[in-house]
């Protein structure tokens, strides 16, 4: 065989339509996406012309020589710029038994790689169709598991969806700017559970940091009710600068942390990155050397001032659409306003030094 992918031409879908022999059949490819069986070759380019620009939406078919084989899809989900998904997966049914499943779905995901310059290909694909679910593993695809499982309404039944994802590199290989492409700045309403799981692991790092007695705050917007937030945990872990900084790096990477940036007295790690995504509980821990604390005063005065605090998230919730996938751009954007207010904070607290000395 010469298996090759190229764009979709109109006149593929006098083939690829035959191969739909069911709307069992067809409803495992398609879910809903086309509204009768059986689809027809001017149902599929019409599908075409108002679904796929070229652009964020393309499709493929895999030729042997001249000979039609098979046809996939693929595509950018809204905001994921570094993700790619798989769609609309079929080969010849004449053809089965010969690798070709296997075959089209290794080359998109190669494609998706190399062309669309992708970190994740995703997919989904039903439970009732354990033979595609067996090819995609067989490639390379892990399930992922979801907070909620799609479902469909197929032919008087509920069709549910197995989620499957495919990493390029491991987390660890990953550089900061891929890992913000796989994990996107998202915002979540106050979970009022941020707060004890923040405790939990201050008593966790307080108890395997203890030589370094450490001083351990939770930070961050998490720590503030009221306000969207990262669901990420943001503690500050404050250890004296003549303290063995490469001992306290290998105590955490022990614990399971995962080092995002080190210099001379400061420290960054995280926990709860996963090639399936978030987990339930995500950490960052910004170790710092004693007194390097902004971090509270700022958390300190927005609990303390809920108008400004409200005023953080505006300004957080506007800076989302740009900075969705770049936290060095996002963090720089809050940067002036919480600048402001540290230097408030200074101030205030100058004062207050001053009465109590008069």
């Amino acid at each position: 065989m010469s298996l090759t992918l190229r764009p979709y031409q109109p006149t593929d879908a006098n083939v690829i339509t035959t191969w739909l022999k069911s709307e069992y059949l067809m409803r495992q490819w398609c879910a809903d996406r086309y509204e009768r069986f059986p689809v027809t070759p001017e149902d599929m380019n019409s599908y075409h012309q108002q679904y796929f620009d070229g652009h964020n939406s393309v499709a493929l078919t895999m030729v042997d020589d001249e000979d039609i084989v098979g046809y996939i899809s693929i595509r950018t989900p809204a905001d994921y710029s570094s993700e790619q998904r798989l769609g609309f997966v079929i080969i010849d049914d004449s053809r089965r038994g010969k690798g070709l499943g296997k075959a089209i779905v290794s080359m998109a995901v190669d494609y998706a790689f190399s062309k669309l310059g992708a970190i994740k290909v995703s997919l989904g694909v039903f439970e009732n169709n354990p033979i595609a679910v067996r090819c995609y593993e067989s490639v390379g695809f892990h399930r992922v598991v979801k907070q909620e499982t799609e479902c469909y309404d197929c032919l008087g039944e509920t069709w549910n969806c197995i989620e499957m994802e495919f990493c390029k590199k491991s987390l660890s290989e990953m550089t900061l700017e891929e890992l913000w492409q796989f994990f996107p700045i998202c915002l979540a309403s106050y979970n009022p559970q941020w707060r004890d799981w923040a405790k939990e692991e201050i008593g966790l790092l307080s108890e395997f940091l203890s030589e370094y007695y450490p001083i351990v705050n939770h930070i961050g917007s998490t720590a503030i009710p009221g306000i969207q937030a990262k669901p990420i945990i943001d503690i500050l872990v404050e250890i004296s600068p003549n303290a063995d900084w490469q001992g306290v790096r290998k105590v955490m990477e022990t614990a399971g942390y995962i080092c995002m940036s080190s210099s001379e007295n400061r420290m960054s790690f995280n926990k709860g990155y996963t090639p399936q995504g978030y987990a339930e509980k995500v950490f960052h821990v910004h170790i710092h050397a004693m007194g390097d604390n902004d971090e509270i005063a700022f958390r300190n005065y927005l609990n303390s001032n809920p108008a400004v605090a409200k005023e953080y998230e505006k300004l957080k919730l506007s800076l989302l659409p740009k900075y969705r996938n770049d936290r060095y751009g996002y963090t720089e954007a809050k940067s002036e306003f919480v600048k402001g207010i540290i230097r408030e904070t200074k101030v205030m607290k100058k004062v207050v030094d001053a009465e109590l000395m008069s």
